[in-house]
């Protein structure tokens, strides 16, 4: 009884989710949208807009979670799961609702509350073995998550630094872009190397595509040529570890 109370809650702190997203946007909390309130906080690292539909997936990927959940429920590591989950899912709302009220010291705090729930989440699937549709729905659905939510920190991190009017002394804004690109490029590769988890380092990729797409019309040379070549050297990484797992794999077979 009780994991099918975890499970049902589950659910419910989901729809809790969808709802205050779609909220914010409907409404709009505060007279803005998600987009416009990014945008009074303008930085270079910042992606296209389009990338932000990443969440649609993210989304769809819960959805199946919370659906394939009930196979996983009498697992021991299930109720672990999903007192992070729930956390996850409680500050994920919070962020909403202090972004669209210009609270940014808030938002950074809740943001690395959600990061900080995705990243237990992740380590503790890493070791277990899952059916292919757990696989889908609940390893590739976190990982997922928990890489967007890694570049959306870096995002937040950059806002905050523009609302207390940051110059980036004694480095330009341009450097320091090229230096966030670079981060998050190094930590996808060492995670996608370490875990073997392909679809974290796809999402990096989309997000690096993202910050190309929207300087590659404009003067922001430096920015995208950074973008271009981690992006190839993600794609190398990707390659290199589809390798090495399917090697793994026809071992252990």
């Amino acid at each position: 009884m009780k994991t099918k109370l975890i499970a049902i809650l589950n659910t419910v702190a989901l729809a809790g989710v969808l709802t205050v997203n779609a909220l914010a946007n409907i409404l709009p909390i505060n007279g803005m949208n998600t987009g416009e309130v990014s945008a009074l906080y303008p930085n270079l690292f910042t992606p296209a807009g389009l990338t932000f539909s990443i969440w649609s997936i993210i989304y769809l990927l819960l959805i199946g979670f919370v659906c394939v959940q009930w196979s996983l429920k009498e697992k021991p590591f299930f109720t672990e799961l999903s007192l992070w989950y729930l956390l996850s899912c409680l500050a994920n709302a919070a962020w909403i609702l202090v972004w669209h009220n210009l609270y940014i010291y808030a938002s950074m705090v809740i943001m690395l509350v959600l990061l900080y729930s995705l990243i237990k989440i992740f380590l503790l699937l890493q070791p277990r073995v899952l059916s292919t549709i757990e696989n889908v729905f609940v390893k590739i659905t976190f990982t997922v998550y928990f890489s967007w939510i890694c570049v959306a920190t870096i995002a937040n991190m950059s806002a905050l630094l523009v609302s207390l009017q940051w110059n980036g002394d004694p480095l330009n804004a341009v450097a320091w872009t090229i230096i966030l690109i670079l981060v998050a490029s190094a930590l996808s590769i060492l995670i996608t190397i370490k875990y073997k988890t392909i679809s974290y380092i796809l999402v990096t990729m989309w997000a690096l595509f993202g910050i190309y797409s929207r300087w590659a019309d404009g003067d922001q040379t430096l920015i995208v040529n950074t973008a271009l070549v981690s992006i190839g050297v993600l794609i190398l990484t990707s390659i290199y570890s589809s390798i090495k797992l399917s090697t793994l794999k026809k071992v252990s077979v």
